[in-house]
């Protein structure tokens, strides 16, 4: 049998190259839990740069809590995660105390006894002699 000169080298590099292969192999773990841990690492980067504290108001925190399935949540099925696509009343109507629209089926007839309108013109009316008690008082300043 011939052999040529750089057989040694050739079986070293064999050699490395599967070495290298069984590091890169997946052996003993499923591709779900790779894909997990490549998104626990995103997610913990993604923690390193926000705050320490974190309060209510942190829309990313709330939107996350609200995105967890819990067992035996009784409000699961009936909380709507979606704004729903009803449709909307389109066009001018009275406001009232609440800052509540009128439903899309509205006629567009104000059918108040004149509450609202008697409420909105005392709180104006207040705010107005308020703003003009504070102007006189400040007056010779």
């Amino acid at each position: 049998r011939v052999v040529e000169g750089g057989g040694k080298g050739d079986r070293a590099a064999q050699e490395e190259r599967e070495e290298q292969e069984m590091k890169n192999m997946v052996w003993g773990k499923g591709l779900v839990q790779m894909e997990e841990q490549v998104d626990l690492a995103k997610r913990i980067e993604k923690e390193r740069s926000m705050p320490f504290a974190r309060r209510a108001d942190d829309k990313e925190m709330n939107d996350d809590q609200r995105a967890v399935q819990r067992w035996g949540d009784p409000m699961a099925g009936k909380v709507k995660s979606a704004p729903s696509a009803k449709p909307k009343y389109r066009g001018a109507y009275p406001p009232n105390r609440f800052g509540i629209a009128p439903g899309y089926r509205w006629d567009g007839v104000s059918r108040s006894n004149g509450f609202e309108a008697k409420w909105f013109a005392s709180r104006n009316e207040r705010a107005n002699l308020e703003s003009a008690a504070h102007a006189w008082s400040t007056e010779a300043m």
